[in-house]
């Protein structure tokens, strides 16, 4: 609709769907009735909606027939109710998402649903570039999560009821003076903590890029790789293109595809950064399949540690992806009890909950 000249905002796009919310979206009257109203601001707006609406839909409906018929089984043609389910999404994402060039690109894939359940490990090249550009738009709107807490502003969109009525209080108690708020920005801590040891040689290159994705989208982030030693690369992936950046901590971590001593590792972590990183606004992130070669006692109480002066822990398993998994590793074992979070993160989708997490 922005396209066609409606200025429409946020509010508005939230308006709408809090509409929807409230009739069947199978009743395409009510739903015409209820977009027209929450989207027109004049009437010039309001009589030219119908003809965009129905462009809207017709595009639509074309994309999606060609899309069936493309299907080699002719015969499991789409239902009339997945069909309005298919179309009610996509009005969905029309109104809240104002697609960018790449997410359009992303959305033209053909089989996005079975790509965000693929594992990370069998992805081609062009799905891996695929992935991270919707991994970068995920960690972008991650890092910009608003708070509960409301500040002051000059933009005239939410009107503060509270702060207005308790401002004209204090001057006689006519409303002269409107006071107007926003969300303030939640600005996340994080530390990263990435096993790079031979049993997570599969996963080690995927994990780096989403560190990496993550160090471009938040201020306040220190990332490290282990396996029998620890390493800071935060201003590597700060000042580098990945793929230079990868090399680089590929040369500077002598032990990278070698053993694992987690324990060591995070206690070196506990002794040399821990007052400079870790307090209670602090996630801590730790990407390993918890096998440690290590004293069991060292991890325990390095975990211990970090979970006892973070805001929250979370640990990512590639390895609990298999709906056998059983976190039986020495290492792994020890940590639990000082983990909020265990998840496996070993494709888009369990990795989507992850960040829904933070």
């Amino acid at each position: 609709m922005r396209s066609k000249g409606f200025l429409l905002t946020a509010s508005d796009e939230i308006t709408a769907i809090d509409a929807l919310q409230h009739i069947p979206f199978n009743k395409e009257r009510f739903l015409k009735q209820a977009l027209q109203t929450t989207l027109s601001k004049n009437h010039f707006e309001y009589l030219n909606f119908e003809d965009h609406y129905t462009e809207f839909w017709s595009q639509l409906s074309k994309a999606v027939d060609s899309k069936i018929k493309d299907k080699e089984d002719k015969q499991n043609r789409a239902s009339d109710a997945q069909k309005q389910q298919a179309r009610f999404d996509a009005l969905k994402s029309w109104l809240n998402l104002t697609p960018t060039e790449d997410e359009k690109v992303i959305a033209s894939y053909s089989d996005l649903e079975v790509l965000t359940k693929k594992d990370f490990i069998d992805l081609s090249q062009e799905e891996m570039e695929l992935m991270m550009r919707l991994l970068k738009k995920m960690t972008r709107k991650l890092s910009r999560k608003k708070s509960r807490l409301k500040k002051s502003s000059n933009k005239h969109r939410t009107l503060d009821l509270k702060k207005t009525i308790r401002q004209n209080l204090r001057q006689g108690g006519d409303i002269q003076h409107l006071v107007y708020s926003e969300p303030k920005e939640q600005k996340l801590k994080l530390v990263l903590l990435c096993d790079v040891s031979r049993s997570m040689d599969l996963y080690s290159r995927f994990f780096i890029h989403l560190i990496y994705a993550f160090q471009h989208a938040y201020d306040k982030i220190e990332t490290f790789v282990f396996s029998t030693a620890l390493h800071q690369v935060t201003s590597l992936l700060n000042n580098h293109e990945f793929d230079k950046a990868f090399a680089m901590i590929s040369d500077r971590v002598p032990q990278w595809s070698g053993g694992t001593t987690i324990g060591s590792c995070l206690n070196d972590f506990i002794t040399d950064f821990e007052y400079g990183l870790l307090d209670k606004k602090t996630t801590v992130l730790i990407l390993s399949d918890g096998w440690d070669t290590g004293e069991a006692s060292v991890i325990r109480q390095s975990m211990k540690s970090i979970y006892k002066k973070s805001k929250k822990v979370i640990w990512l398993n590639p390895l609990a992806g298999n709906p056998n998994f059983s976190p039986d590793a020495l290492g792994m074992k020890s940590a639990l009890p000082y983990i909020d979070l265990l998840a496996s993160a070993h494709n888009l989708d369990s990795l989507k909950a992850v960040l829904k997490q933070l």
